[in-house]
């Protein structure tokens, strides 16, 4: 009778089980991180008798979790990619917003200004025509300012994302390390601590949204978290915090790292794989820097043309132009390790062949070596050599071997940019020169343009040119180099630094005199030859062998063709880590519709035992009838 009633026990006991682990599935059915338990049972064995082994009922084994580490790991490392690519494209998005199109975009301003000299050229007198000019050369700087500076807000944004960022992963590997200990201490029993394994996915889960982590499972029921090619990140209950470290040539710039043993080593930022921490530092070390060279770029080529075509004219003063914008200098920074006292130099000596780049410059070997970054090669550098239009020095002090130094050569041109001519009357509309025409010529010569081009040590010095006949001449002046003499259709003469167009016809023996606009009776106020020349900057191929305008527009392509390629890449691993999470949580997410039939299922088993026990006492009800009579 003993048995019958402990076979009835244990298996209402293991439909109890089961009943209760049921109700906490469809309780957790929408718990983030919860894995489906279910109760494994066992039989309890046979006891031998005469006629055979009886069986002795049910045990119940353990509560087990649906989980799959591999499915786990696959799931929180796909989304930690979608993450990292999600957050790069929030940053891209954002940093599209500050390149403006049509008429409030940097292109535009650039021709507006450019524009201007149509009005000076026509009237070179006329103070507001010239006013008008100071206005536009104002506007343009403001508008390169102000897009410098929303790039620059960018990083400041960046940082106090990082910082934030970097907070919550401490928190969180911290309640890991900490878990790491609890279910160490547990796992002697012989039973998974279910509710605790699960909380430690979901947190490591949480991590992989900041970043990437490889899971190394250890005996004790314990896990490993690694980061950026193998640092560790939490080791049983020891969790490294993560923190954020000075970049070694700019302080305003932080890099991602790791405090160990009170030291904070930096962490190869190539190597961190996804999270939002990673897609940050990648829109910062190569985009944004991108971004803003190219602004830099543009703003640091227009200054210097128009500068350098103010400077070939005279204002209505008489004094030659001086600087219509002015953009500050270069930047050089060494690295923080340096232990030499060479300082290094940088000058912008040819604007047209600048490059939206910073280079590094380091001594190794015993001679100094210059390369392009992010992607550049090492190459021999000599001091004193231009490099993409830049020249760099080392003025003073010794390099110590190892010895870095960043190059910035137009980082800052667009935060910089200011006007720098605040006079009407300093605009230097009038060329140097003036083409007289000899009254006595016989053809039908005449001039078009006489416009400065560059500068020149004979620029200003008087020129006779005698044609021997319609196609040739010859010159009597101080000329320099040796000029063509040789008159082509649709081609200028150019002498000196100037460029002279003609039309008509000549014939030998006509002669044209170019002299010293100084010479000439009012002639500062009359001569539009440098504001046609400034003009003339609208249409020239000043950045890469582009217009300003057609620069920008390219530099609107770049940072399309970033964006849409981020969202390509952001879609697509959005697309990836949801079939993972899909995978995972077919195994381990709760089904109420299963949840419900097996509640019905275990509820019958339930009341099956229970009728095994009513039997039993029936039976032993009988017994004691019988024995009592």
């Amino acid at each position: 009778m003993s048995g019958l009633i402990s076979l009835g026990t244990r298996t209402m006991f293991a439909a109890q089980a089961q009943l209760n682990t049921t109700a906490n599935n469809i309780s957790n059915a929408n718990t983030p991180g919860y894995s489906r338990q279910t109760v494994q049972l066992e039989t309890a064995g046979g006891q031998f008798t005469g006629a055979g082994f009886f069986g002795k009922g049910v045990n119940i084994s353990t509560v087990q979790r649906a989980h799959n580490a591999f499915l786990s790991a696959e799931a929180s490392n796909t989304a930690a990619v979608a993450a990292g690519d999600a957050a790069r494209l929030d940053y891209l998005q954002r940093m599209e917003q500050a390149f403006r199109m049509g008429e409030s975009g940097l292109g535009f301003a650039a021709g507006h200004l450019l524009n201007a000299f149509v009005d000076v050229a026509s009237n070179p007198s006329d103070s507001s025509s010239r006013q008008v000019v100071l206005s536009r050369v104002e506007e343009l700087a403001s508008r390169y300012r102000s897009a410098a500076g929303e790039l620059t807000a960018l990083q400041q944004g960046i940082t106090q994302d990082l910082k934030t960022s970097i907070a919550t992963v401490n928190e969180l590997t911290k309640r890991v390390a900490d878990l790491n200990q609890q279910i160490a201490r547990v796992k002697g029993l012989g039973h998974e601590p279910n509710d605790l394994l699960d909380q430690r996915d979901r947190l490591i889960g949480e991590i992989s949204q900041f970043l990437q982590v490889t899971q190394i499972p250890a005996p004790d029921g314990t896990v490993g978290l690694f980061i950026a090619g193998g640092q560790r990140l939490v080791l049983g209950n020891d969790a490294l915090p993560l923190t954020l470290v000075a970049d070694p040539y700019d302080n305003s710039i932080l890099r991602l790292g790791l405090r160990e043993g009170g030291v904070d080593r930096p962490l190869v930022e190539n190597s961190l794989g996804g999270g939002t921490l990673a897609g940050m530092l990648r829109f910062q070390s190569q985009d944004l820097p991108a971004a803003i060279n190219q602004v830099g770029r543009m703003a640091a080529v227009l200054a210097a043309r128009l500068n350098e075509q103010q400077a070939l004219g005279f204002d209505l003063n008489g004094n030659a132009g001086g600087p219509l914008l002015s953009t500050g200098s270069p930047r050089t920074l060494p690295h923080a390790a340096n232990t030499g006292t060479a300082q290094v130099t940088a000058t912008i000596t040819g604007a047209t062949a600048l490059e939206a780049s910073d280079f590094e410059l380091r001594y190794q070997g015993g001679a100094w070596q210059l390369r392009r970054i992010p992607d550049g090669g090492w190459a021999a550098y000599t001091p004193g050599t231009e490099v993409a239009g830049v020249t760099l020095a080392v003025p003073a002090g010794a390099p110590a071997e190892g010895d870095r130094f960043l190059i910035q050569p137009v980082r800052f041109a667009g935060t910089d940019l200011r006007a720098a001519l605040t006079d009407p009357n300093g605009i230097a509309a009038a060329s140097p020169v003036a083409a007289v025409v000899d009254p006595a010529n016989q053809g039908t010569v005449g001039v078009t343009t006489l416009l400065p081009k560059q500068a020149d040590a004979n620029l200003a010095q008087p020129v006779q040119i005698v044609f021997t006949s319609p196609t040739t001449f010859t010159i009597v002046g101080p000329v320099s180099g040796t000029p063509s003499t040789t008159l082509v259709p649709g081609e200028p003469i150019r002498i000196n630094g100037w460029e002279l167009t003609l039309n008509g016809v000549p014939q030998a023996g006509d002669r044209i005199d170019v002299v010293s606009t100084a010479a000439v009776s009012g002639a500062l106020a009359s001569n539009n030859g440098n504001a046609l020349a400034l003009l003339g900057l609208r249409d020239e191929p000043m950045v890469r062998g582009e217009t300003i305008a057609n620069a920008y527009a390219s530099v609107l392509a770049d940072v399309g063709i970033r964006v849409q390629g981020a969202k390509a890449s952001a879609d697509m691993s959005k697309a990836i880590a949801r079939d993972a999470q899909a995978a995972r949580d077919n195994l381990s997410g709760v089904n109420l519709d299963e949840e419900a039939a097996r509640l019905i299922q275990f509820q019958q088993a339930y009341q099956a035992a229970a009728k095994v026990l009513q039997v039993a006492q029936q039976v032993f009800d009988t017994i004691l009838q019988t024995a009592g009579r």
